[in-house]
C-alpha cells in the first residue's frame, strides 16, 4: 500500500480471517499428531534409519497420484456419458473416488512393506561403508518435499499450464509465505523456555488483536481506504469479501462526490443505451450487411451512423467495464469472477454518474453472471431499478411493462435506461462447426434478426411520444465475432476488425442524421452520454474517453483521417493477453505479441494486406500512440 496505515490495515483484514483459521489448523494438526503417537510406531530402526516411514510416505504419494488420475479420468468418462449434467456427475464422481480409495487401502500395507524392504536394503549397504543412514526422518521429509516441488513444478509447466491457458498464481505467494511462517513458529516454539513462550504469545496475540481492530474501524471511518485495499491487495480483498458487504461499504461514499456538472441551460433528455452482445458491424444493415434488422435500419436512416466505431476489447468482461467506466481496458482494475470482471469498487459507473445527476436509472440485463448478486461485479451500480432475464424478448417485455408503469406515474425525472441483449452471443449453440462458411454466416445473421426483434419490443414503449420528447437512443455492441477471418471461428482470439469493429447508431432529439467517417472508440461512451444528457463531460485520470457528441449533433464536421481508438486483450485466466491495436483515422496498427501489422482499414476492410514496410510515417505515429496507451496502464486511475 502507499501508506503505513494502509499496509497495517490490509494486514488487519488478513488477520481477521487468517488468524482464526491458522489457530484451528494448528490445534487440529497438533491433535492428530499426538493421537497418532508416532514414537510408538517403531518407524526408526537401529542406526537411525526410517525405511518404514519412507515406505508409508511413498504409499501416500502413489495413492494420491492414483486418486488424482482416477478422478481426472472419471470426469472425462462422465462428461462423455452424461453430457456433463450436474446430477449424474455429482453421483458418479464419489463412486470413482470411493473405489480408488478402497483399492489404495487394500494395497497400502503390502506396498509400504515392499518400499521399506527395498529402501532398507539400499540403506544397509550404505551404512556398511561407514556412513550414517540415508533415510533419517529429516532427510526423508526434506527429500520428499524437494522432489514433490520439482516434479510438481515440471508437471504444471509442461502438462497443466499449457492446457488451461494463462493462470495468475501470484495470489498464492502471500498465503504460502504465511503458512511457511506458521510452520516455522511451531517448530521453534518447543525450543523456547516457558517464559519466552508466554512473552512471544502475548506479543503476537496482542498484535493480531490491534490489527483486527484497525480493520474493523476502517470499514466505517475509512471506506475509501477499505476499497483501495480490496482493489490493490487480493488476499486482504478476499478477507473483506468474506466478512463484509463491499457494496454497503461503498455506499458510505456520498453520490455528491461523483455528481456531473450541469451545463447552463442544457436540456436533460431521456437516454436509452442498448448494447447487443457479439455484433460485428459489417453484418448489420447500416454497414451493408445482409441480416434482417428493420429496426436498426430505421434508426440508422433517421439518426447518425459511425462508420468506424471500435470496441475496447474482444470479450465482454473487458469491453463492457471499459465502455461504462470510460477507461481504456488496460486501466480498468478488477478481478475475473466466473466469465465477468468484478470491477474495482473505486471505479465510477456511467449509471452512477447519471443517478447523481438527477436521472432515474434502470437496467434490463442479460445475464446473472454479469449483473446479478452471484459475483457482485459492480456493473449494476447506479441502476436503481434492475431486472435480469436471459431471454431477450422476455427482457424487452419486462422493460416495456416497467416503462408503461413509469409513464402512468411520472416522477418528473429524466430517464437513463441500459439494456444488454445476449442473443447473438448464443448464435453457435446447437453446433455449427461442421457447416459451410455461408451456412455459419446465415445462422449468425439469424441471431442478429432476433436481437433486432428485442430492440423493436423495447422501443414500442416510446412509439406514442411526440418527436420532441423522444429519447436519445444509442445502439452498439461490446465486441464482434470472427466467422473464419484470420483463421478464427469466434471471438476473444485477435483484434482484427471482425472482432472489434462494432455498429454505433444514435437517433433522437438533437442528433443530426448522416454518416460519420471519423474513428471513435466505445471508451468514449461515458463522456458522450453525459454530454448528450446536458452535463460537462468529465476529465482527469479516471477518464480516458473523449466525447463524440459534437459529431453526433453536427456541431463539428467529421474528419476521415482523425479519431483514435485503442483496443487490448488483457491477460487473465483464459486469455493470453499481450495483443493491442491502435487506430488513427484510416490507419490501424496491431501488435500481435510476435510482430507488428499495419492496415489501411478504409481500403482494406478485411485486413489482408500488411503495409508495415511501405508506410513508415503511419507506423511511427501509431507506435508512439500505442506506447503511450500501454505506458498509461501503470498510471493509477484513482486520485
Amino acid at each position: 500500500m502507499d501508506s503505513v496505515l494502509g499496509g497495517v490495515t490490509a494486514a488487519g483484514f488478513v488477520t481477521l480471517v487468517a488468524l482464526p483459521l491458522l489457530l484451528v489448523a494448528s490445534a487440529a494438526i497438533r491433535g492428530v499428531w499426538h493421537a497418532w503417537q508416532p514414537g510408538e510406531l517403531g518407524l526408526i530402526e537401529e542406526g537411525g534409519g526410517a525405511p518404514r516411514l519412507a515406505g508409508w510416505l511413498g504409499v501416500i504419494v502413489v495413492g494420491a497420484i492414483a486418486l488424482a488420475w482416477a478422478m481426472f479420468q472419471g470426469t472425462w468418462v462422465l462428461f462423455n456419458e452424461t453430457a456433463f449434467k450436474p446430477l449424474p456427475v455429482s453421483f458418479g464422481e464419489p463412486v470413482f473416488a470411493v473405489v480408488t480409495v478402497l483399492v489404495a487401502i487394500a494395497l497400502s500395507r503390502p506396498v509400504a512393506r515392499l518400499f521399506a524392504a527395498i529402501i532398507r536394503g539400499v540403506d544397509r549397504r550404505w551404512q556398511r561403508r561407514g556412513h550414517r543412514s540415508l533415510v533419517t526422518p529429516r532427510r526423508i521429509v526434506v527429500g520428499l518435499v524437494v522432489k514433490l516441488a520439482i516434479v510438481g513444478g515440471l508437471f504444471w509447466h509442461f502438462v497443466v499450464a499449457k492446457r488451461l491457458g494463462p493462470i495468475d498464481l501470484s495470489v498464492f505467494e502471500t498465503p504460502a509465505i504465511g503458512i511457511a511462517a506458521a510452520i516455522a513458529v511451531h517448530l521453534a516454539w518447543a525450543r523456547l523456555p516457558v517464559l519466552g513462550q508466554r512473552i512471544a504469545g502475548g506479543v503476537l496475540g496482542g498484535a493480531g488483536i490491534v490489527l483486527a481492530v484497525l480493520a474493523l474501524v476502517a470499514t466505517r471511518s475509512a471506506p475509501s481506504l477499505t476499497l483501495a485495499i480490496w482493489g490493490e491487495r487480493p488476499i486482504a480483498g478476499l478477507a473483506i469479501d468474506q466478512l463484509f458487504d463491499l457494496d454497503k461499504i461503498r455506499s458510505h461514499i456520498p453520490l455528491t462526490e461523483i455528481a456531473p456538472v450541469p451545463r447552463a441551460g442544457a436540456a436533460h433528455p431521456d437516454i436509452i443505451v442498448v448494447t447487443i452482445d457479439t455484433v460485428r458491424a459489417d453484418h448489420t444493415p447500416p454497414y451493408g450487411g445482409q441480416a434482417e434488422m428493420p429496426v436498426l435500419r430505421e434508426l440508422a436512416a433517421r439518426g447518425v451512423v459511425f462508420d468506424y466505431a471500435f470496441a475496447p476489447s474482444n470479450v465482454t468482461r473487458r469491453s463492457i467495464p471499459s465502455m461504462m467506466i470510460g477507461l481504456d481496458p488496460n486501466r480498468v482494475k478488477g478481478r475475473v469472477v466466473g466469465w465477468a470482471l468484478r470491477v474495482d469498487p473505486r471505479h465510477i459507473m456511467l449509471a452512477e454518474r447519471m443517478q447523481a445527476g438527477g436521472y432515474d436509472t434502470a437496467g434490463f440485463m442479460c445475464c446473472e453472471g454479469f449483473w446479478g448478486k452471484t459475483f457482485h461485479t459492480g456493473l449494476q451500480r447506479g441502476l436503481h431499478h434492475l431486472e435480469i432475464e436471459t431471454n431477450g424478448l422476455a427482457l424487452a417485455r419486462r422493460a416495456k411493462a416497467w416503462l408503461d408503469q413509469r409513464a402512468a406515474h411520472p416522477t418528473g425525472k429524466p430517464l437513463f435506461l441500459w439494456m444488454h441483449v445476449l442473443e447473438p452471443h448464443q448464435w453457435a449453440t446447437g453446433g455449427v462447426e461442421s457447416r459451410s462458411d455461408d451456412e455459419r454466416k446465415r445462422v449468425y445473421d439469424h441471431s442478429l434478426t432476433a436481437a433486432d426483434a428485442v430492440l423493436a419490443e423495447l422501443l414500442q414503449a416510446f412509439a406514442q411520444r411526440p418527436p420532441g420528447q423522444a429519447p436519445i437512443i444509442i445502439v452498439s455492441a461490446d465486441h464482434g465475432e470472427a466467422l473464419g477471418e484470420h483463421g478464427q471461428p469466434y471471438h476473444s482470439t485477435d483484434l482484427y476488425d471482425s472482432q472489434i469493429q462494432v455498429p454505433l447508431v444514435l437517433a433522437g432529439p438533437g442528433i443530426k442524421p448522416g454518416r460519420i467517417p471519423e474513428t471513435v472508440s466505445l471508451t468514449d461512451l461515458v463522456p458522450t452520454v453525459l454530454d448528450l444528457a446536458g452535463f460537462v463531460p468529465p476529465t482527469g485520470r479516471a477518464i480516458d474517453g473523449v466525447s463524440f457528441a459534437d459529431l453526433a449533433t453536427g456541431r463539428r464536421p467529421p474528419d476521415p483521417d482523425a479519431g483514435l481508438a485503442f483496443a487490448a486483450m488483457i491477460k487473465d485466466r483464459s486469455n493470453p493477453g499481450g495483443v493491442t491495436a491502435m487506430i488513427h483515422g484510416r490507419w490501424k496498427l496491431v501488435d500481435t505479441g510476435t510482430g507488428l501489422e499495419l492496415f489501411d482499414i478504409h481500403t482494406d476492410p478485411h485486413e489482408r494486406t500488411n503495409m508495415i514496410s511501405t508506410h513508415p510515417p503511419a507506423e511511427l505515429d501509431l507506435r508512439k500512440r500505442m506506447r503511450a496507451h500501454n505506458d498509461a496502464a501503470d498510471r493509477s486511475p484513482f486520485d
